[in-house]
């Protein structure tokens, strides 16, 4: 099914966000002219959207003059600094079995399309055709991206191994005259889908160099990302109600889309916000009135009601007990 609604973890994104503080950007005026909040990086399973995602990197490149901040952030940083995955696809036992990893599980880290691989002679393509229809944004990406995928063939080459061939989807190549990344490469734009090129010598090779510490096998199991909207949208609700609960036009804006637009792709999904945000609320207040040190007035509170009246009335109706009689039949 496809999603309008794409997201990726926030260990994927907090590479940016440290750059951006590391070099004295107004990181606090920056996420909020996209509706985002530097909490919602705090926990590396968050989700972000992608799209107001891409435009805070679009306006911090601009307000900054960091025309190369895709390649900036990532050229520095081998795959393995963006969270479980990227160490998965370093521990891999030669660049194709990381190559075939990234690709099998990319669908943990984000609900975008899919990468692929794609033989042509002695040379074989990883492509990408990435998230389609976000315009602001979308050349830093590409740098991140190309700049990713780069970087994991010198996981397994050398540190300043190039393609011999570059794909890119966008229609420039502003701030890419320096970059390491494209050195000695011959680069077409306009292409219709992101791809390096890459000699199938080099795909037994092992990695050179040396993973971080290794992910614990129950840890490396992680489920793939929804596409489905609705199920996107209540993953959203749960993380907000362990930080701060939002409300239904919060949560669209930090999607990036209109509230309308929000409600009708739940509809055409057969739910409304409503019925989810419903759905978390119940499940987040029984675990929290579990909590012998909670109140029933503490719960409603950190639920986002003003009225402890309004949480018993809501809780007996999803459960036909009062949250009082629920937590004297746990306790």
């Amino acid at each position: 099914m496809k999603t309008d609604i794409t997201v990726v973890k926030a260990s994927h994104l907090q590479p940016f966000i440290s750059f951006l503080d590391k070099v004295g950007a107004p990181l606090d005026r920056l996420l909020n002219q996209v509706n985002l909040h530097a909490d919602y990086f705090s926990d590396q399973e968050n989700l972000i959207a992608e799209a107001p995602f891409w435009a805070l990197l679009e306006h911090a490149s601009y307000s900054q003059g960091i025309e190369d901040l895709g390649f900036q952030v990532t050229e520095q940083l081998s795959l393995d600094s963006f969270g479980v995955f990227g160490a998965k696809v370093m521990q891999a036992d030669s660049l194709h079995q990381a190559l075939t990893t990234f690709i099998r599980d990319m669908g943990q880290q984000s609900n975008c399309p899919p990468f692929w691989l794609m033989e042509q002679g002695a040379f074989v393509w990883f492509c990408r055709l990435g998230t389609q229809g976000i315009k602001k944004g979308h050349w830093p990406i590409e740098q991140h991206v190309i700049s990713l995928m780069i970087q994991l063939v010198r996981g397994f080459t050398t540190a300043t191994w190039t393609p011999p061939k570059v794909h890119l989807q966008t229609h420039t190549l502003k701030g890419a005259d320096n970059t390491a990344s494209f050195s000695n490469s011959q680069i077409l734009i306009n292409k219709a889908f992101t791809g390096i090129c890459i000699s199938k010598s080099l795909l037994l090779n092992g990695a050179v160099i040396k993973p971080k510490d290794r992910v614990a096998e129950e840890v490396a199991h992680q489920m793939t990302i929804s596409t489905v909207n609705s199920h996107v949208i209540k993953e959203l609700l749960m993380q907000s109600c362990a930080n701060q609960p939002l409300n239904a036009q919060q949560i669209a804006n930090s999607l990036g889309l209109n509230i309308r637009h929000m409600q009708r792709l739940l509809k055409e999904e057969g739910c409304s916000y409503r019925e989810l945000s419903e759905q978390v609320l119940f499940k987040q207040s029984q675990v929290m009135l579990s909590t012998e040190q909670l109140s029933v007035l503490e719960v409603a509170l950190a639920l986002g009601y003003s009225d402890a009246a309004n949480f018993t009335r809501a809780f007996k109706r999803w459960s036909g007990l009062s949250p009082t009689q629920y937590k004297l039949l746990l306790n």
